[in-house]
């Protein structure tokens, strides 16, 4: 009986085997029976490429100037025209200048008489020396005329500051602009009254012959670009900057980076970074917004794959489908860096000379063959934003 029931067990155990070698070999041959896949693919090679960022900015002027009264008075003509150019020290408002004029002649004429004061003493002072020496005069005389004598010409000190004070009231009442440049409307009009303390500007002046560009960048992408600057080389690169309109065409206009910002802003996440652009022909108005390109730095056998090669899995992470030594398609966890045009940057994952599909990675079987051919960016994909 023992033995029936293991020639039996043997029996079934020999037939599950033959089932599932059969099932095997079934596998095998309809994945060697199904057609190959078409895909697309690239060779990554290594290739130096400029750091170039594509990012939103603001244009401000140059320089500004709120047109404010020096003193206080009825404004009794405007000296320009609105929109105008302007240069530095042209005069813009007359202010009624009467009381102005009448204190310098009363101050000019109390000068005059300080100024006759000294002069008589000092030629009074000057009798007294020969006087005292023989006793024609006291002591005490000569030191009383002395005395006088210092106190008339610090009198006429004091008359005189006065009197350029006065004067420069009355150059005041001619409101002059402090700077060159465009002036815009007219804030006030004949017949007000205007003073120092007023917090309303008279009329306003912006230099933007030059004028800066504020960009902003999030803090994520400013982290990733110093990661891109640590690795390329900084030194040789020429820092571009080219300024861009609304329909995405540069201006004839060249800029510089001055500087970055040393703080976030605590409510958007973005440091800026300013730009001085030459304006000459005037195309950037403060208050435009503008995209910038910037080139920062050059990096050197920098391993690109095209943004539509990359997959991310549940967890988040990069991975890239690449062909391997057999021919078949093999799935490869990637680190990527900084973002170039349609690209980007792999740091870690990929090796130089491997191949990477690009198109027909959604059609691809378990150990199917591949067919492949060499992948062509769209004019699109060649011609794409900047990052």
């Amino acid at each position: 009986m023992q033995t029936c029931h293991h020639l039996i067990s043997s029996i079934l155990i020999t037939t599950v085997l033959l089932i599932g070698c059969t099932q095997s070999k079934d596998a095998e041959q309809s994945a060697a029976e199904m057609p190959p896949v078409v895909v697309s693919t690239i060779t990554v090679l290594p290739q130096s490429m400029n750091v170039i960022e594509n990012l939103p900015g603001r244009v401000t002027a140059y320089r500004i100037a709120e047109i404010r009264p020096q003193v206080g008075g009825i404004v009794d003509k405007v000296l320009f025209k609105q929109g105008s150019y302007v240069q530095a020290g042209q005069p813009l408002f007359k202010l009624n200048s009467e009381i102005f004029q009448a204190d310098v002649k009363s101050n000019q004429a109390t000068l005059n008489r300080a100024q006759a004061e000294v002069t008589r003493l000092q030629v009074l002072l000057k009798r007294y020396t020969e006087l005292v020496k023989v006793n024609a005069v006291s002591q005490q005389e000569y030191n009383n005329t002395e005395a006088d004598y210092k106190k008339a010409k610090a009198d006429v000190a004091q008359m005189q500051a006065m009197l350029s004070r006065q004067q420069l009231n009355l150059k005041y009442a001619t409101v002059t602009a402090p700077i060159s440049g465009t002036i815009g409307e007219i804030l006030v009009t004949e017949g007000a009254l205007v003073g120092q303390g007023d917090t309303n500007a008279m009329a306003v002046i912006q230099q933007i012959n030059k004028v800066y560009v504020d960009v902003k960048q999030s803090i994520s992408d400013y982290e990733k670009l110093q990661e891109a600057l640590q690795q390329g080389d900084v030194s040789n690169i020429k820092h571009t900057v080219e300024i861009l309109n609304s329909q995405g065409k540069p201006y004839n206009v060249t800029g510089e980076i001055l500087f970055s910002d040393t703080k976030v802003d605590p409510d958007t996440g973005d440091v800026t970074i300013r730009i001085l652009a030459n304006n000459e022909n005037q195309k950037l108005l403060p208050g435009m917004y503008v995209r910038v390109n910037m080139s920062r730095a050059q990096v050197e056998n920098a391993l690109l794959v095209p943004e539509q090669s990359i997959q991310h899995d549940i967890s988040g992470k990069a991975n890239v489908t690449i062909v391997n030594q057999k021919g078949l398609a093999q799935n490869k966890t990637v680190q990527l860096g900084q973002r170039y045009q349609n690209s980007y940057v792999v740091t870690q994952g990929l090796q130089a000379g491997e191949k990477v599909i690009v198109e027909g990675t959604d059609r691809i079987q378990p150990e199917q063959k591949l067919k492949i051919k060499q992948w062509q960016p769209t004019n699109t994909q060649e011609s794409g934003g900047k990052k």
